[in-house]
């Protein structure tokens, strides 16, 4: 006989996606003779849903290596840049019967310097990362039970059928 059940589980809803590209302009106090390199470390970042959009807040350290003084000496420039975006989402199911939904967000791709740019004010960056998020909640879902109409003892019976003196015996 079969039968058909409601399973109430935890499953995605909806899906986004979004590529986030931020220009910084960090403030150097020498004159500035070339960049060496630019490291972003210590990414951190919160979530909030707010009805088709996913709110994200961040920041993370840039760290830009220089030279100064007619490539004379090193520094290091140090800043904290604050982000804050939206990222839209499209519902995967309809079905959900809860108030109350849960954000996964994922860094995809980390925070990268894609750019330096020496200016008047300073070293101009340009900053990419890419974001995943997913909007999880409880849904229904119906599964079809088939009846199994075998017996348990058929596990015993091949235990009996076992010659355990097989190996024995030769």
């Amino acid at each position: 006989m079969n039968d058909i059940r409601e399973i109430v589980t935890r499953a995605v809803l909806a899906k986004g996606r979004k590529k986030f590209k931020l220009k910084e302009t960090v403030l150097v106090n020498s004159d500035i003779s070339s960049v060496l390199g630019c490291w972003i470390i210590n990414h951190q970042f919160s979530t909030e849903l707010n009805n088709k959009e996913v709110v994200i807040t961040g920041q993370f350290e840039n760290n830009i290596w220089y030279s100064a003084d007619n490539n004379s000496r090193t520094d290091v420039a140090r800043s904290t840049t604050e982000y804050n975006g939206t990222v839209k989402v499209k519902e995967v199911l309809n079905d959900n019967i809860s108030d109350h939904c849960d954000v996964v967000a994922r860094i995809l791709q980390q925070p990268t310097c894609t750019n330096a740019l020496i200016t008047n004010d300073g070293i101009e960056i340009d900053i990419t990362f890419e974001v995943l998020v997913e909007v999880i909640g409880e849904t229904k879902m119906m599964v079809n039970v088939v009846s199994c109409n075998h017996q348990e003892d058929d596990l015993d019976m091949l235990e009996n059928e076992i010659n355990e003196d097989f190996l024995e015996s030769r």
